[in-house]
């Protein structure tokens, strides 16, 4: 719950002001929710957000985003929102992936700190922090949500990764995953459970011929037991020789049945 605090400075009319701000029960405050509340122009609420900011009512996510403090946080200066509702609020239309959707989904029991975004929204890097809260983010056209689903967190509906579309992200891009190792951790998993099928209709859909190279590498050399997977990853094969991780450093031995160079390597023994 979020209530003004008496104090620190802010006038009478500021605590009204807030608290009309505040009263619907936002997460998250804009320029926009200001000047429509208070009637006020974007650059009065601008100003009126900064001054809150101050005087810790609020925390600056980032430009025109903030976040409304709860009253009983013992250091509001160092108080955050959930990682994933900040991320929605901050790249919406955007959907969760890569590890954070693995975890999601049961196809990893590793933890990981930052969770894994894309956004329509152009970002300028990949590695962004928001109130402390680190992020992996990448650009996907406005058509590229697809193959996601709903959950809800706190009363906001969010969107995620279904498993097939997780697994096949992760292949498309092996650092969604921490890597092409962490990436056959979530194929085994999902292959122990799930039926090839929707991982094959996903990858087709993706259109990324790479990720059927890696697919079927993969699952012949963890030696899973699915020579229909490994038919048909091999009959989906194009010309030309891709790196097994492109996130790793590059060499290694090149496999010609696959298109590929090994510049890592995974066992059956321990594909983590």
């Amino acid at each position: 719950m979020y209530h003004c605090r008496m104090g620190t400075g802010i006038t009478g009319e500021g605590r009204r002001e807030i608290a009309r701000v505040l009263r619907a029960g936002r997460a998250f405050v804009s320029v926009d929710d200001v000047a429509s509340e208070l009637g006020f122009g974007r650059v009065e609420a601008a100003r009126k957000l900064a001054r809150w900011c101050r005087q810790g009512w609020l925390r600056r996510a980032r430009r025109g985003l903030y976040v409304p403090v709860p009253v009983e946080a013992e250091n509001p200066a160092s108080w955050s929102q959930d990682p994933l509702l900040l991320a929605h609020a901050a790249w919406s239309p955007c959907y969760f992936t890569g590890w954070t959707a693995a975890s999601h989904w049961g196809l990893t029991e590793q933890v990981f700190r930052t969770a894994v975004v894309r956004t329509i929204q152009r970002v300028r890097g990949s590695e962004q922090t928001l109130l402390g809260q680190e992020y992996l983010v990448g650009h996907i056209s406005a058509d590229g949500i697809w193959g996601v689903v709903p959950f809800w967190r706190e009363g906001q509906r969010l969107q995620i990764a279904d498993a097939a579309r997780t697994v096949v992200d992760v292949l498309d891009d092996p650092r969604l995953a921490g890597g092409i190792r962490v990436a056959a951790e979530f194929v085994a998993a999902y292959l122990a459970e799930n039926a090839p099928a929707k991982l094959i209709e996903t990858a087709d859909r993706l259109g990324n011929g790479t990720v059927f190279k890696r697919l079927g590498y993969i699952v012949s050399a963890l030696e899973l037991a699915k020579p229909d997977l490994v038919d048909q990853c091999r009959s989906r094969i194009k010309a030309g020789i891709s790196l097994l991780d492109p996130s790793a450093a590059p060499g290694g031995e090149r496999i010609g049945e696959w298109g590929l160079r090994l510049n890592v390597r995974i066992r059956r023994e321990n594909p983590s």
